[in-house]
């Protein structure tokens, strides 16, 4: 197992070093052996300083935008050309994944052109964290290691010792997720919000389901983008009694005004993985960042040695 670091998650990457380095003997696996260069002009020359023939390639990036896809094809393609047994995509945050389905009658479906490209380039295996569908596992004929981003939070919220927890959905989309996440806290109620979205990034109206008053609110999502949706929910949730309002998402892009939402929203507190590294280097009160490398870690040992990941993945 050779594992190495794109250009979007090199400090994730760095943890999942010293998490696997106090299991694994070194020499199983290799750590930032692989060089990305760039031309004037931003075109892509990833190159193996060492050989990677016969074995088992593990290359961590998030697909964040078109450069970062770019270099995931030409590290696969030189993989591939080094003589690899196999090219396995860690993708913490897959993106286009909102693109799972056509809403208009002639739009793409992002997420099914990934899935061909990456097939089309030979990778091997799909690991990645809370697809925004996961029946977007279906696209690919490689198999899919979807894992459970709730995971990552559990311990962290259980430390806070809430009372009258209610975990809330902010759409029918992630109902499954929530209830999901209502399985470690069996005291917990469950509420969700009915949205109609004018289009991407832009809610029309919401309405609450379900009762919050007197209830600590937990809102549980995969994407925390603009924070639009999340600081209407909150206000929203807050006016119908609640006691305090927090928001766990997987992955945080905080793309435009996100830190303006975050900052005049009614949120204790915003908690997010490491998925998308750019959270690293924002410095808010209200952002909490938890690090996704114990989850990613343990599976990657359980591979390792041809164990199921079915008890890593399971709340």
């Amino acid at each position: 197992m050779k594992i190495f670091s794109g250009s979007t998650n090199k400090r994730l990457t760095e943890k999942l070093y010293n998490h696997l380095e106090e299991i694994l003997d070194h020499d199983q696996y290799l750590f930032q052996d692989l060089t990305i260069e760039k031309f004037a002009d931003g075109e892509i020359l990833p190159k193996f300083n060492k050989s990677i023939r016969n074995q088992d390639v593990y290359f961590v990036q998030s697909t964040l935008g078109s450069d970062s896809i770019m270099e995931v094809l030409m590290v696969a393609d030189a993989s591939k050309r080094a003589g690899c047994k196999s090219f396995n995509l860690i993708a913490p945050y897959m993106g286009y994944s909102r693109q799972d389905k056509t809403d208009h009658i002639r739009s793409s479906i992002g997420s099914k052109v990934i899935a061909d490209i990456l097939e089309k380039v030979g990778i091997s295996t799909l690991l990645t964290i809370d697809l925004h569908s996961s029946s977007i596992q279906g696209f690919y004929n490689v198999p899919v290691i979807h894992l459970n981003g709730n995971i990552i939070f559990i311990d962290y919220l259980k430390k806070s010792n809430l009372d009258n927890l209610c975990i809330l959905s902010p759409d029918q989309g992630a109902v499954k997720r929530a209830i999901d996440f209502c399985k470690s806290f069996p005291t917990a109620t469950f509420a969700m919000m009915n949205k109609k979205r004018i289009k991407p990034n832009e809610v029309h109206s919401m309405e609450l389901v379900g009762d919050v008053r007197g209830k600590n609110v937990i809102i549980v999502d995969d994407i925390a983008d603009t924070l639009g949706t999340i600081k209407k929910a909150a206000k929203l949730v807050m006016s119908h009694g609640a006691l305090s309002v927090r928001a766990i998402t997987t992955h945080g892009l905080l793309s435009g005004s996100a830190l303006n939402n975050l900052e005049e929203s009614e949120l204790t507190e915003l908690i997010v993985s490491d998925s998308v590294e750019g959270v690293l280097d924002l410095d808010h009160l209200k952002l909490k960042v938890i690090s996704s490398a114990p989850l990613i870690s343990k599976t990657l040992i359980a591979l390792n040695h041809k164990k199921s990941v079915h008890e890593i993945n399971y709340v």
